[in-house]
C-alpha cells in the first residue's frame, strides 16, 4: 500500500463509521400537511402551542403542520382518530398528563403511541384571593384540622391532571381539600369573588393577576422556587413530594418509518432552539422546567408517569 491509500483508507473507514452512527433522516418527507391531533378546543393552549412549535418546522421543510382539533368524550374520540390514521408519518397526536390518566382508567392504551419528543413542562400553585385569611400552607392544614374536608379547591376539568394533583397532595398532607371543576374564568371569577377557598392553576395564566395581587399563591408544585416568586415555597421543601406539573409533547404510530421519526424528532428539537419560539415560551412563562427530550428519555419519563397517575388514581378511588 503506498503512503497515500493508508490516510485515505482511513478517511473511507471513519466515513462508513459515520454512516453507521447517523441518524438516517428521510430527505423527501414530509411531502405534504402534517396533521397532529388533540384532544382541546381550537385556540386553547394545547392548539396554541402545536402552532407555536410547528412555525420552525413549516419554514425548514416547507410543508404545513396542522393542529387538528378533536373535543368531547375525555380524549378519547381524539385517540381513536389517531389510531385509525395509516403509519405513516403523517398525522401525530399530542400527548399529556390527560393521555396518561386515559391510559390509567383503561380507556386508551398508551402501549400503541410511540413517544416522539417532549417540549414543555410547567408548574402550577395554590392560589387565593387577595382577601382571603388563607396566607400560607400552614393556615390551610389549620383550617382542614379543624375542619377535615372543608376548603374547596377550584380546578379546571373533573377527573383529570387537576383532581390528580391535588389527590396526591391530599395523599401527601393527610387532608381532604375538595375539588370543584370550572372553566378557567369562572374558577378565577368564584375565587376571587369568595365563592371558593382557594384555586389551583399554572403560573402562566395567574402571572397577571398574581403581579396585580389579586391572587396570592402560597404554595408551588415544583423542584425549586420560580425566580418571580422568591417567597412561595415549594411543596416539597415543605415536606410534600409533590411535583407534578403539566407537560406537552407529541407521539407517532410505532410501526413509522424510522427515518421519518429521525427526522421529525430533529424537526422538533430545532424548532425547540428556535428563537422565536422560545419568546412564545417565556411569555407563558413555561421557560423554567420545560427541557427537550427525544423518544428514549420522553418513553422513560411517560413510563414512569403512567406508574403515577395509575398509583393516584386508584388512591382516588376511579
Amino acid at each position: 500500500m503506498t503512503p497515500v491509500g493508508r490516510p485515505m483508507r482511513g478517511i473511507a473507514l471513519i466515513a462508513a463509521v459515520a454512516a453507521t452512527t447517523t441518524p438516517a433522516l428521510a430527505s423527501d418527507y414530509p411531502e405534504r400537511t402534517v396533521e397532529i391531533i388533540h384532544q382541546y378546543g381550537p385556540g386553547g393552549g394545547t392548539d396554541r402551542f402545536i402552532r407555536a412549535i410547528s412555525e420552525p418546522m413549516q419554514e425548514a421543510t416547507g410543508q404545513s403542520f396542522v393542529p387538528i382539533s378533536i373535543t368531547g368524550g375525555g380524549g378519547v374520540p381524539a385517540f381513536v382518530t389517531f389510531m385509525q390514521r395509516p403509519a405513516n408519518g403523517y398525522t401525530l397526536v399530542s400527548l399529556s398528563p390527560d393521555d396518561v390518566i386515559n391510559h390509567a382508567l383503561g380507556r386508551i392504551d398508551l402501549s400503541n403511541v410511540q413517544p416522539l419528543v417532549r417540549i414543555q413542562y410547567d408548574q402550577g400553585l395554590l392560589l387565593v384571593s387577595k382577601d382571603s385569611d388563607i396566607r400560607s400552607l400552614d393556615d390551610v392544614l389549620a383550617a382542614e384540622a379543624e375542619e377535615p374536608g372543608g376548603l374547596k379547591v377550584g380546578v379546571t376539568g373533573s377527573a383529570g391532571f387537576d383532581d390528580a394533583l391535588i389527590g396526591l397532595f391530599n395523599e401527601e398532607a393527610g387532608i381532604e381539600l375538595g375539588t370543584v371543576p370550572f372553566g378557567a374564568a369562572e374558577m378565577v371569577s368564584n375565587t376571587l369573588g369568595g365563592h371558593l377557598d382557594m384555586m389551583y392553576e399554572e403560573y402562566g395564566p395567574t402571572r397577571g393577576l398574581i403581579e396585580s395581587g389579586d391572587l396570592i399563591p402560597i404554595v408551588l408544585f415544583s423542584d425549586e422556587r420560580l425566580e418571580e416568586l422568591p417567597n412561595v415555597p415549594t411543596a416539597a421543601e415543605l415536606g410534600y413530594d409533590v411535583t407534578l406539573g403539566r407537560w406537552r409533547g407529541f407521539g407517532i404510530r410505532p410501526s413509522t418509518d424510522a427515518a421519518q421519526i429521525d427526522t421529525l424528532v430533529s424537526l422538533f428539537k430545532d424548532a425547540a432552539a428556535d428563537e422565536g419560539y422560545k419568546k412564545v415560551e417565556a411569555d407563558s412563562a413555561l421557560q423554567y422546567r420545560s427541557e427537550f427530550m427525544g423518544p428514549g428519555a420522553f418513553k422513560t419519563f411517560l413510563d414512569k408517569e403512567v406508574e403515577t397517575y395509575s398509583t393516584i388514581m386508584n388512591q382516588l378511588g376511579y
